[in-house]
């Protein structure tokens, strides 16, 4: 019996029926050979530089990206390599999209005023009693901070949770 499921197996296994087909795209030769060159783990390290850059349109971080991929492209043997840059100063129009200016962020930073000792619902809270708890910020992670947003130092006396909102707890 035992003979008989190996051979049943090794039938469906040589015979093409449980392996995949060859690619269809390439060749096997090639798909060989890219398989031996590809690799997980670089194409992770590479994104990982490329996701710590703040890459808005015509920023410092988006150029610096463009760099970096264009020096890994050269370390992987091409030399024909062009970064192309455009003017962009929200005149100039593209089609029929008008140009936005670069936008790029410095630091940003979101705090909540706690209070300390108190229970949050008590609004006669004295100043020296509320202390500043960091939510977020630009520095540790910059996709926090909204494109386009302008430069401002904001107190608000009230935040809603937007989930809140939208589900009618407010």
């Amino acid at each position: 019996m035992n003979r008989i499921c190996l051979g049943i197996m090794a039938g469906l296994l040589l015979g093409g029926g449980i392996l995949p087909p060859n690619p269809p795209l390439l060749p096997e030769k090639d798909v060989r050979v890219l398989a031996n060159e590809l690799s997980g783990e670089l194409a992770k390290r590479n994104l990982e530089v490329i996701a710590t850059a703040h890459r808005q349109r015509g920023s410092r971080g988006f150029h610096a990206a463009a760099e970096f991929v264009t020096e890994r492209l050269r370390a992987y043997g091409l030399s024909d390599l062009e970064i192309l840059q455009f003017p962009a100063d929200g005149k100039i129009f593209y089609g029929t999209q008008r140009s936005r200016p670069p936008w790029d962020a410095e630091v940003g930073e979101l705090s909540e005023l706690r209070h300390v000792g108190l229970p949050p619902k008590d609004r006669r809270v004295p100043a020296e009693r509320e202390q500043p708890i960091r939510l977020c910020d630009y520095a540790s992670e910059p996709v926090v901070l909204a494109e386009d947003s302008e430069s401002a130092d904001v107190a608000s006396p009230r935040v809603i949770d937007v989930e809140d909102a939208f589900i009618g707890r407010e």
